[in-house]
């Protein structure tokens, strides 16, 4: 958390020991697959709208894992001094 502490609440890394990036990627995906198959449910287009929303979690997911990357990497950066 970069804002101001909230009482009671522990940081992110207590809770998660620091390896939230494959919950996340998981998370993404799991919801594109939850979009997909309540939209084929609801428009009655069977396969296509979960195919499509599983994909499109993928996407979000590896962008998300792309860009946790890059900070991790500038952090290791500043850290060893651009060494």
């Amino acid at each position: 958390m970069d804002g101001p502490r909230r009482h009671g609440v522990p940081p992110k890394e207590a809770i998660t020991g620091g390896f939230s990036g494959g919950a996340d990627f998981f998370t993404y995906i799991l919801t594109g697959l939850l979009i997909g198959l309540l939209l084929d449910w609801w428009t009655g287009w069977s396969p296509i709208m979960t195919i499509v929303w599983s994909i499109i979690g993928m996407a979000v997911g590896a962008h998300r894992m792309w860009q946790r990357s890059a900070v991790i990497e500038e952090q290791a950066r500043k850290l060893s001094h651009g060494a």
